[in-house]
């Protein structure tokens, strides 16, 4: 790839070998959000009963996802995770908490869940609105292809890190 970084000494020569884990399944996809039309969506989908927990950021000025995650942990519960790169969805005002409530619905519809066990991340340019039904229109067909896919996973949410393994 032409302007490529020089691979990080800490790359790992490759990835490990992840053995399946009961209760998770994932899809990603591409969307739109990275430049290059790389995956840039993951969704993970959680069997009933699985539990949650969190950390957040100490900013005084967290993004929509956090201030929707943070809404949600108190009931202990999760479904569904939905995770984006390329656009971090952060100083993006009423129309990130719009993309925000638009991708929760998608993504409790598509598991039989209620809305506060949905988790949504994302990461990447900051400040730039994301348009609503960008990662939302794309879960129905992540729905259908929820597996195992590790590797798939880890490029979907991959923003600046100079190589693959």
């Amino acid at each position: 790839m032409a302007g490529a970084l020089p691979r990080s000494p800490l790359a790992p020569e490759r990835l490990p070998d992840l053995a399946p884990i009961a209760g998770v399944r994932l899809a990603a996809a591409a969307c739109g959000l990275k430049k290059t039309g790389a995956p840039d969506v993951l969704f993970v989908a959680l069997d009933p009963g699985t539990t949650a927990a969190g950390v957040y950021t100490r900013s005084r000025c967290p993004s929509a996802p956090v201030d929707w995650c943070r809404r949600a942990l108190p009931q202990g519960r999760a479904r569904a995770v939905v995770v984006n790169a390329g656009n971090a969805n952060a100083f993006t005002g009423q129309a990130g908490v719009k993309t925000v409530a638009a991708t929760v619905v998608a993504a409790a519809k598509q598991v039989g869940c209620d809305w506060e066990e949905v988790f949504i991340a994302s990461t990447g340019v900051i400040g730039q609105p994301l348009p609503e039904d960008r990662v939302a229109r794309h879960l129905p067909d992540l729905a259908k292809s929820l597996g195992e896919d590790w590797a798939a996973a880890a490029e979907a949410i991959r923003t600046t890190d100079t190589s693959r393994a």
